[in-house]
């Protein structure tokens, strides 16, 4: 009898194992599923997807965006990771004095994030560094590094910028995963940066991952989001809990926008309203209403560029 139970214990521990590394793998490993206009195919699923209740009008709204995009002049630059990767961005010249680094999003692409945003950033004759993250575009890597390996990449593009130009103002601008990204680089006292824009960001990767393991696998955090980060740790090294936005963000160096759909099914707003009551610093929260995921600036594109400017000109208190 005690043969036949230690088996069976056996066989749920390495169902529970397979399991979670298959969830690991589908988070973390970046597979270039692409649909022919070039989005990921786990996010073109109509209104019914993550993105929603948004999702349609906003793939609608951005395709003549991305057109124009795509005939903008850049420079393309690169850098090597902390980990040997090499990492690739793209300068949109301007305003040598203020630039402004921006990363995109969960599986997706500058084009897709910035190709509305990027309008700001042109009427104010900005610099604009659009990055691609690891394991996206063309930059190196399998695994995604989940705004926690991503921090420490911004980190590095920030000194790049100031190599490059001269005691500039740097601003950080992140959308979803890439707002988390700078959301964790808000306590790291980064040279020149003078203001951060958060714009749908998780506040950290076991909250997030809790989140998404009701609405996209309908299981448990316990025992497989847990076996899942465990698996995270062997494979990448990214812990969970190693940046949590809210002691991120009460250490932070420089003002901070946060700026959040109200209807977001994919990043919860209550992490950027919990994360905007514990920062510390001069901050504004942007809460839109009927609004999905990374859709803020199609649905309040005023609100959005005002708060931007205030941001940038210096005017949060």
């Amino acid at each position: 009898m005690l043969k036949i139970i230690l088996i069976v214990l056996t066989i749920i521990v390495i169902a529970c194992l397979v399991i979670a590394y298959y969830i690991f793998n589908s988070v973390f490993l970046y597979r270039d599923k692409k649909t022919d206009d070039g989005r990921d195919e786990e996010f073109v699923d109509s209104d019914k997807d993550l993105m929603r209740p948004t999702a349609k009008r906003l793939y609608e709204y951005q395709a003549p965006l991305i057109k124009e995009f795509n005939e903008l002049e850049l420079e393309e630059v690169s850098i090597r990771s902390f980990d040997n990767l090499n990492l690739y961005g793209y300068i949109l010249r301007g305003n040598p004095k203020e630039v402004v680094i921006c990363v995109h999003g969960y599986k997706s692409a500058m084009e897709y994030d910035y190709c509305d945003k990027i309008k700001i950033y042109q009427e104010r004759g900005s610099t604009v560094l659009l990055l691609n993250d690891r394991a996206h575009g063309k930059s190196e890597g399998d695994y995604l590094g989940f705004s926690e390996h991503d921090k420490r990449d911004v980190a590095r593009w920030v000194d790049y910028v100031n190599e490059v130009f001269h005691e500039p103002k740097i601003y950080l601008h992140g959308i979803s995963m890439g707002g988390a990204t700078v959301i964790h680089c808000a306590n790291m006292n980064l040279k020149n940066v003078c203001g951060i824009i958060d714009d749908c960001g998780f506040d950290s990767i076991v909250n997030i991952t809790k989140y998404l393991m009701k609405d996209v696998y309908h299981l448990p955090y316990f025992p497989f989001g847990n076996l899942a980060w465990m698996w995270s740790v062997i494979i990448t090294g990214i812990s969970f809990n190693t940046s949590m936005g809210e002691d991120c963000v009460k250490n932070s160096s420089c003002p901070i926008l946060f700026i959040h759909g109200k209807d977001d099914h994919f990043v919860p707003s209550y992490m950027s309203e919990r994360m905007y009551e514990a920062c510390k610093q001069a901050k504004q929260l942007l809460l839109i209403e009927n609004c999905g995921h990374a859709a803020a600036y199609m649905c309040a594109t005023k609100e959005y560029t005002e708060a931007v400017n205030r941001l940038m000109n210096g005017e949060f208190k």
